[in-house]
């Protein structure tokens, strides 16, 4: 006797101990499930999930299928039908939404990472150098570059801001009443109110503001040490994995911070790269800040960081930079529970190349109409 069968499409991601999938390459699954009982199908859907190492992010759709239906569909969906009915097994499809996922072997293109090193290069070209040993002692908090008449301090985020609970909460809270009742929301500091921008820039900005008052703190510290009050202070900035930054705003951010906070410092530089991939065709940006400057040493930092940037794409596009090098790593996606009146459900909070997204991980009926084996033949609930 044929068992009804239940289908359950989800949004996942890989556990990090998944053979074949990265952690950041999620998926589309849609699990047929034979049975009456629709908890039942719940239950044993989670399981499956978790036997094959993936973590539950949302419900897309949760329905019993009208066999009927399925038949007229034919095709995919009538053939994991038949076989989820007949046999009682339970049928899982991966729909990725990564180009070329599923194969751990395979190494896709990504940019590489600017590192200190990279920086080093870039101020030595423009006629500086890295403070030595001798110079600056051990077990001393210093600086890092002088570059003429100037010390600069060199600061990385590396870590996007959202991935701490608490930030989520608030910037949910701010995006939550322009995405009421939406399953989606898309994290849009362009759609905020001036007040609310302000409130979201400064949310993200506590680890910048960080950076600003520690690179103060080692310029002042480097003056004593070189015996030169006459030396002026810069911090560079590099902006090369907080996501939630919008790009064109980051060196206005930067110049925020060290106008608030610092009188040690005279002038700052901002940089904020990122790559953009469909999976077939990438494209990696950069934005330095201040794009144009008078003060010489600046301006020869800019020139310099555009040389060496177009040389190490140059040689990561022609193999030769050495397999060593730091890749930026793309994020995965994780929850957040914000504590809103807008829903009573826990929220996804995600990002793709440089993009932020919101998710409700309430119960809601969507069908995934790309997907044959995910859209046809379903009496959703």
């Amino acid at each position: 006797m044929k068992l009804p069968v239940q289908r359950i499409c989800v949004q996942a991601k890989p556990h990090a101990s998944h053979p074949k999938f990265f952690e950041w390459q999620t998926a589309t699954i849609c699990i047929l499930v034979p049975t009456r009982d629709r908890a039942l199908a719940l239950e044993r859907a989670r399981e499956e999930l978790s036997r094959r190492r993936w973590a539950l992010l949302t419900f897309d759709s949760k329905s019993t299928l009208v066999e009927s239906r399925v038949r007229e569909a034919g095709g995919e969906l009538w053939e994991a039908y038949r076989r989820a009915a007949s046999s009682r097994e339970i049928i899982f499809k991966i729909f990725p939404h990564h180009f070329g996922a599923g194969d751990k072997r395979e190494r896709s293109l990504s940019p590489a990472r600017l590192t200190e090193g990279f920086i080093d290069r870039v101020v030595a070209e423009a006629g500086g150098r890295r403070l030595t040993p001798e110079e600056i002692g051990t077990g001393q908090r210093n600086a890092d570059y002088l570059l003429g008449d100037y010390i600069f301090e060199l600061k990385d985020l590396q870590e996007d801001v959202l991935a701490k609970s608490k930030h989520q909460r608030k910037v949910a809270a701010l995006f939550a009443p322009d995405f009421r009742g939406q399953p989606e929301a898309v994290i849009d500091p362009s759609i905020l109110k001036p007040d609310d921008l302000r409130t979201y820039l400064t949310i993200i900005g506590t680890p910048l503001h960080s950076h600003v008052r520690s690179a103060s703190k080692q310029i002042k510290a480097t003056r004593v040490l070189l015996a030169r009050p006459d030396l002026k202070g810069g911090i560079i900035v590099l902006n090369t994995g907080c996501s939630s930054y919008p790009h064109e705003l980051f060196g206005e951010q930067v110049e925020r911070y060290v106008r608030k906070d610092s009188r040690q410092l005279d002038v700052a530089i901002a940089v904020s790269c990122w790559f953009e991939t469909n999976g077939w065709d990438s494209y990696v940006f950069y934005r330095i800040w201040p794009e144009a400057s008078p003060v010489s040493e600046m301006a020869a930092f800019t020139d310099a960081f555009a040389r060496a940037f177009e040389q190490m794409m140059t040689d990561l596009l022609r193999g030769n930079l050495p397999r060593r090098h730091p890749r930026p790593i793309p994020p995965s996606p994780w929850l957040s529970r914000p504590r809103d009146s807008t829903s009573d459900g826990s929220r996804l909070v995600s990002r793709s190349h440089g993009t932020t997204t919101m998710r409700d991980n309430s119960t809601f009926d969507r069908t995934a109409g790309s997907h044959s084996l995910a859209a046809a033949g379903q009496r959703d609930r």
